[in-house]
C-alpha cells in the first residue's frame, strides 16, 4: 500500500479509501504518508455497520461503537484534520464526488462479487487520469483448477486458499477485478514480497493505472 501511495503523494492530494471499519491498517499507513504532505488530504466511505456477508461484522456492531472507535484510533494518529469521513454507503457517496476527483482510490469494503464489481464501476471514473485504482483481498485469477471453486463461491466473503500462498482467499475480489479489467491488473500476490524483518511476505493488494 505504501509503495502505491508514494507514487501519487504530492501537495494537495487527493486519496479515498472505501471501507475503513476501526481506521488501523490501510487508513492508519495512508494517514502517515499524508501528515508530512501540505494539504494533503484521506476520505474514508464506510457505514461503519459492516458487511452483510460477514457474520463477525454483524455480531460486533450489536455490542460495539465501531465508529467511535474509528475516529479515536483517527485523532491517536494524528490524523483528525486530515480525514473527511463519509458515514454512508459507497454507492451514496459515489454519487457526491464528481470524476476525476482522486489520485488514488482504494476499494476494501464489502469483498462479494456484486459488491465489489459495483465498487469497481463506480469508482473508476473518479480516479483522475493517471491515477491509482487499487484494492484489497484479491489473492490470485479465477484460473485453472481454483477457477470453479471461486466461481461457485463469489458471492462469499472468503473461502480456504488450498492451491494457494494464501490461507484464505476473497473470491468475490478476484473474481470481480480480474472481470473488470480483463486479466490487466496488477497483483501483488503473484510475487513475494520482502518484509521490515528481512522475511518474505505476500500482499493481497491489487492496482491498476487509469
Amino acid at each position: 500500500m505504501r509503495q502505491l501511495v508514494s507514487r501519487i503523494l504530492k501537495p494537495g492530494c487527493r486519496i479515498l479509501e472505501v471501507g475503513s471499519w476501526l481506521g488501523t491498517g490501510s487508513t492508519r499507513a495512508i494517514i502517515e504518508m499524508l501528515l508530512p504532505v501540505p494539504d494533503a488530504l484521506l476520505y474514508c466511505v464506510d457505514t461503519w455497520q459492516g458487511s452483510p456477508n460477514v457474520g463477525r461484522h454483524l455480531q460486533i456492531v450489536q455490542n460495539y461503537d465501531v465508529l467511535a472507535t474509528f475516529r479515536h484510533n483517527i485523532e491517536l494518529s494524528g490524523g483528525k484534520d486530515r480525514v473527511k469521513q463519509r458515514v454512508m454507503t459507497s454507492q451514496e457517496a459515489a454519487k457526491t464526488v464528481a470524476d476525476n476527483s482522486f489520485d488514488l482510490v482504494f476499494i476494501d469494503g464489502d469483498h462479494s462479487y456484486l459488491q465489489t464489481s459495483k465498487d469497481i464501476e463506480r469508482w473508476h471514473p473518479k480516479v483522475r487520469n493517471g491515477g491509482i485504482l487499487c484494492g484489497h483481498d484479491c489473492e490470485c485469477r479465477p484460473a485453472g483448477e481454483l477457477r470453479n471453486r471461486i466461481i461457485l463461491a463469489k458471492e462469499d466473503d472468503c473461502i480456504d486458499g488450498q492451491g494457494t500462498v494464501f490461507a484464505a482467499i476473497h473470491p468475490g475480489g478476484v473474481v470481480a477485478v480480474d472481470e473488470a479489467f480483463e486479466g490487466a491488473a496488477h497483483l501483488w500476490g503473484e510475487h513475494s514480497l520482502l518484509r521490515a524483518d528481512g522475511s518474505k511476505g505476500y500482499s493481497t493488494i491489487w492496482d491498476i493505472v487509469k
